[in-house]
């Protein structure tokens, strides 16, 4: 590809709430926004950073087609699909956000940037295998397939894990090198994650490639978690339904092995599907579950390909599911 030059304006006050950010291709004049600032407080603190939602119908669209991502991954195309439904708006592919303690959060997998040897760094190893890769991020490259990065005379990883104290009194690993590149300040909006976001949803608008390494990185992802589950609950020779069910809790994080397990040993795979279709959150505050839209929608896409018969005959395990 030709080498291509990108800046980021942002009209108003960077760090007023809703303020939009847009990135433009000075080679062909293309703009498109990229997201708008917001605040956000967990047990971390205090950030500010850039988030679609409010403005989605805005943001470019390139939204999964499980159809088309057949011929890449068969009928695991189709299993993935209600998670990525309802983890990133209909599937879409350019979703960002920068405004938690991830600090970079990117895809239609929703891919965070902190963690060691999963997720956003993993798709930047696929990206950076691709001839595309000196277009975006020229100042990157892999080394032994880890990332590292050339900054003036230096040259260094940036998937060296850190051990880091948080606030709330919980110890994590983390890539903290990683989410710096991406984020060098997670307390408010700034250039650097704007840019670095901007270059990611131009780059999969441009390059079938770099769409499809998005693709084939999320269902290695989905698939080692699956595999691993199938095993600890007795998954193989089961309707994949059920896994569905069980691959998106265990992605979201909404339930425990106690909770799933006995969802699964209902009597009927009816009585399964609607108890796993249950495992939430449940407090005053939520009183109909914490994730209940995301429930629906996972429900909803589960009853579509029901409908259309994408497994009829199939089991987990079986022919084209193979774990």
């Amino acid at each position: 590809m030709t080498s291509l030059t990108f800046t980021v304006k942002v009209p108003n006050a960077p760090q007023k709430t809703f303020a939009k950010w847009y990135l433009t291709v000075e080679e062909t004049s293309e703009t498109f926004l990229i997201g708008q600032t917001v605040g956000y407080t967990d047990a971390d603190g205090d950030h500010r950073g850039l988030y679609q939602t409010r403005v989605i119908n805005d943001i470019p669209q390139l939204h999964y087609d499980r159809h088309r991502s057949e011929a890449l991954l068969g009928l695991w195309a189709h299993f993935i699909w209600p998670s990525v439904t309802a983890e990133s708006g209909n599937g879409h592919h350019l979703i960002v956000n920068t405004y938690d303690r991830a600090r970079f959060t990117f895809g239609f997998y929703q891919l965070a940037a902190h963690t060691p040897k999963q997720n956003l760094i993993l798709l930047f190893r696929k990206l950076l295998e691709l001839p595309s890769a000196h277009t975006y991020f020229p100042d990157l490259f892999l080394k032994n397939n880890r990332v590292h990065r050339t900054e003036g005379p230096k040259t260094y990883s940036l998937e060296a894990v850190t051990t880091v104290h948080r606030p709330n009194g919980k110890v994590e690993r983390q890539l903290v090198a990683f989410m710096t590149y991406l984020n060098p300040d997670t307390y408010n909006a700034n250039e650097r994650e704007a840019l670095n976001a901007g270059k990611l949803m131009h780059w999969l608008m441009s390059d079938d490639a770099a769409l499809s390494a998005s693709v084939s990185v999320a269902f290695e992802i989905m698939h080692a978690k699956i595999k691993k589950a199938a095993t600890s609950y007795k998954l193989a020779g089961r309707d994949p339904r059920l896994a569905i069910w069980v691959s998106d809790i265990l992605h979201q994080g909404r339930g425990n092995a106690s909770k799933i397990k006995a969802a699964l040993a209902k009597p009927s795979v009816s009585a399964q599907l609607e108890a796993l279709s249950e495992i939430d959150i449940y407090t005053n505050k939520y009183p109909a579950g914490q994730f209940a839209p995301r429930r629906r929608s996972v429900m909803k896409s589960i009853e579509t390909l029901h409908t259309e018969g994408v497994f009829s005959g199939i089991d987990l395990g079986g022919p084209g599911l193979e774990i």
